[in-house]
């Protein structure tokens, strides 16, 4: 039994060396482009802009090129340069949900300053456009967009309120 033992020592002790393997190719953990720097638009058919949203927005699908507003929405946004910008929201009043409602009133805000009320007397596909105080505005840091809606359209089914169909909000050059 003993001599057993010693062979097998013997014939395992000439296996050949293993074959040494290079250090694989180093990459990041996430997949795909580095993400880019929060910017001043938010655009809903960007697959980032709910890293935009702080509340007033209901989910939606991911291809889907608007979200249904309530009655606070609230984005942040982003500017390097705080001369010369404007606030701009594309939005839209469904004709069969809003026009009971109308006369609709918009209060909007830049960082909790109010920057305009408008009272709104017909729907459709509407555009909100007004220059934004440089000196209400923070360089490289969040500012808040804002805009309060009234009256809002209460759903009968789930009790839902929805204010608007919002496409595109941000801050942009006043030209």
């Amino acid at each position: 039994m003993r001599r057993w033992l010693v062979l097998l020592v013997i014939l395992g002790a000439c296996a050949p060396l293993p074959e040494s393997y290079r250090v694989p190719e180093q990459r990041n953990a996430k997949d795909g482009p580095e993400p880019e720097p929060m910017g001043a638009m938010v655009s809903f058919n960007d697959a980032r802009s709910p890293d935009h949203l702080v509340k007033g927005f209901l989910p939606s699908a991911p291809d889907q090129l608007w979200r249904w507003a309530s009655e606070s929405p609230t984005v942040r946004v982003r500017v390097s340069d705080k001369a010369k910008l404007r606030m701009r929201l594309n939005f839209a009043f469904p004709d069969e949900s809003h026009v009971p409602l109308l006369p609709i009133t918009v209060r909007y805000f830049v960082n909790d300053k109010l920057l305009d009320t408008v009272v709104y007397k017909k729907a459709g596909v509407l555009e909100f456009r007004k220059a934004v105080p440089a000196e209400w505005l923070v360089a490289d840091g969040d500012n808040l967009l804002r805009w309060e809606i009234s009256p809002v359209y209460v759903a009968k089914a789930d009790g839902i309120k929805l204010s608007m169909i919002v496409s595109e909000v941000g801050l942009e050059k006043d030209e």
